[in-house]
């Protein structure tokens, strides 16, 4: 019965690894984490967000990894491990305090907005971030929109200042028909730093608007999955 006990105890460390992991959308991977040693720069258009999600998820990392080595021979030893690290509290913290606090300071930050060479729009401004991470801004149709104009292939595209992408938003949503020339539009963009993308987060240069059918699009997407 003890044994059977112990065994359900581990399950269930297992399961809380698995909540702990999920606090920022996504875990990240250990041996690329492990690769980004290096201080990440404070000092761009996020802040402090992308460095403190980094070495948020990097600990994590390092401690389901250390809790899986210790369990290949003591599982018991592994158990009391990992049970006093989610004691800690860090993952409950860095989701209700830290992150909000880190999402607040970035309320009333503008990102450049670009649009791709072609397309039949023009932004007003650049995108302003809310303290929820969502960054937004109005774009207006130019000459040559129509009701043929592909709007539902229009995605907005973040880069990093060296022009590499990072990360691809939802397409700029419904659009009140009919489609002229002045009419106008918002667009939406929610940033979602994981540490494998974190580094180039936190050299965050502009959100362009582009075709997904393009060759540009295309590069800029396998680039982001790493193709």
């Amino acid at each position: 019965m003890m044994n059977k006990k112990r065994n359900l105890w581990v399950v269930g460390a297992i399961a809380l690894a698995a909540g702990v992991f999920s606090a920022c959308g996504g875990s990240s991977n250990g041996t690329e984490a492990e690769s980004q040693k290096e201080t990440l720069p404070t000092d761009g258009i996020l802040g402090e967000l992308p460095k403190a999600v980094f070495d948020f998820e990097t600990a994590e990392a390092e401690a389901s990894a250390q809790y899986e080595e210790m369990k290949k021979s003591d599982p018991e030893k592994a158990l009391k491990f990992w049970q006093d690290y989610v004691n800690q509290g860090n993952a409950t913290k860095f989701k209700k305090e830290t992150l909000p606090a880190l999402s607040k300071a970035l309320e009333g930050k503008e990102i450049p907005g670009e649009v791709a060479e072609g397309l039949p729009i023009t932004l007003e401004k650049n995108f302003t971030l809310n303290a929820n991470r969502e960054a937004s801004t109005t774009g207006v149709f130019t000459a040559g929109a129509s009701n043929e104009t592909m709007v539902m292939n229009y995605y907005p595209v973040a880069f990093d200042a060296d022009d590499n992408a990072i990360d691809v938003g939802r397409n700029i949503g419904f659009i009140d028909y009919p489609i002229k020339e002045g009419k106008k539009f918002s667009i939406g963009y929610y940033i979602s730093v994981k540490a494998e993308n974190a580094a180039k987060w936190a050299r965050l240069a502009k959100i362009v608007i582009m075709d997904k059918t393009s060759d540009a699009y295309k590069q800029a997407e396998a680039l982001i999955k790493g193709e």
